[in-house]
């Protein structure tokens, strides 16, 4: 298991309403994230939380080495800083915040010791490092976005391949061709996301969501995403794209199992035969493109294990799901 990492917050210019309400949802956090956050004075904190009041100020002084997460009313605009949150806000968006800010640490501070450990690494190019940091923070906005639930904004993305805007309220991402060739290719260098005026152009293809988050969150499929629990149940919400599965049997049966009722971890990998590696990077993508549901086991579900009637009723169902795919 990795080892906790400890960061410090501090705050700037915000309500004690505010702040004790944050500190409340810090202890929650605590449980979910990889990230033990701790709170302290501005000058000593390893990032801030700012009033949009107080952010010009901040960026004349010298908290403005720190990196800080611009809190602004709901109802004004969306300030243009790299991490913003909106007031009020709930757990899982000051989750989401913070999860940004420490990849974004991560990258700035620790790429060049990777590198060094990568180049020592005979076989492997001592460029593979920074090539996945760009991913992970891709992802983190991505996440971020679909989840917001922000409806019709667009979202935009640069990479070497050409643009990608993404639509969260129609469930759609828009490329070329040359991009989505790429993409299907193997690994992509996107930009974390940012909202953008960019209209969708003509010659631009639109593709399910999941597709994306498929696609560019190979790389995590180590294990589950941080907040989400290995003792929890999982279910889809609906299908995810079967394009993007490309048939396979174990993910197929994953979709139909899922969206069926939740299942465990342990029970998802009996049930569609698949191996840890598999198991991980489809749920981390269903939960990143928004069609995961997870939910705390209690007690007594402990002992529901379903049985060997049961299995054979969810096997009989896969079957003829294959079947009718043409899967034999």
């Amino acid at each position: 298991m990795a080892q906790m990492q400890t960061q410090r917050l501090g705050f700037v210019g915000l309500e004690e309403d505010t702040v004790r309400a944050c500190l409340s949802m810090l202890k929650i956090i605590d449980s979910r994230s990889s990230v033990n956050w701790s709170h302290t004075a501005p000058a000593l904190a390893d990032v801030l939380m700012v009033s949009s009041q107080q952010e010009a100020q901040t960026r004349q002084e010298s908290l403005s080495q720190k990196p800080y997460i611009v809190i602004y009313p709901s109802c004004e605009e969306k300030p243009k800083s790299a991490f913003t949150l909106p007031h009020p806000f709930r757990v899982m968006q000051l989750l989401d915040v913070l999860d940004d800010v420490v990849r974004s640490l991560d990258s700035s501070l620790n790429t060049a010791t990777h590198d060094r450990r990568v180049s020592r690494n005979a076989g492997t190019p001592s460029n593979e490092r920074g090539t996945s940091l760009p991913s992970a923070d891709f992802c983190a906005s991505l996440y971020r976005v679909i989840n917001s639930k922000g409806g019709g904004e667009l979202y935009s993305s640069q990479s070497p391949e050409g643009l990608l805007l993404v639509k969260p309220g129609s469930h759609r991402f828009y490329a070329r061709p040359a991009l989505l060739h790429a993409l299907s290719a193997g690994p992509v260098s996107f930009s974390p996301l940012s909202p953008s005026s960019d209209p969708v152009s003509e010659g631009m293809v639109p593709r399910p969501l999941f597709e994306l988050a498929w696609l560019t969150g190979a790389s995590h499929s180590s294990a589950l995403l941080p907040w989400l629990e290995e003792d929890s149940q999982f279910r889809l919400s609906r299908w995810p794209s079967a394009a993007a599965l490309n048939k396979s049997r174990p993910l197929l049966s994953l979709c139909a199992l899922m969206t069926r009722r939740a299942l465990t971890l342990s029970e998802l990998k009996t049930l569609s035969h698949c191996d840890d590696k598999v198991l991980f990077h489809f749920i981390n993508a269903c939960e990143i493109s928004g069609l995961l549901i997870s939910q705390a086991r209690s007690a007594s579900t402990v002992h529901a294990i379903p049985a060997n009637s049961e299995n054979h009723r969810l096997g009989g169902m896969i079957k003829g799901l294959r079947t009718r795919l043409g899967l034999g």
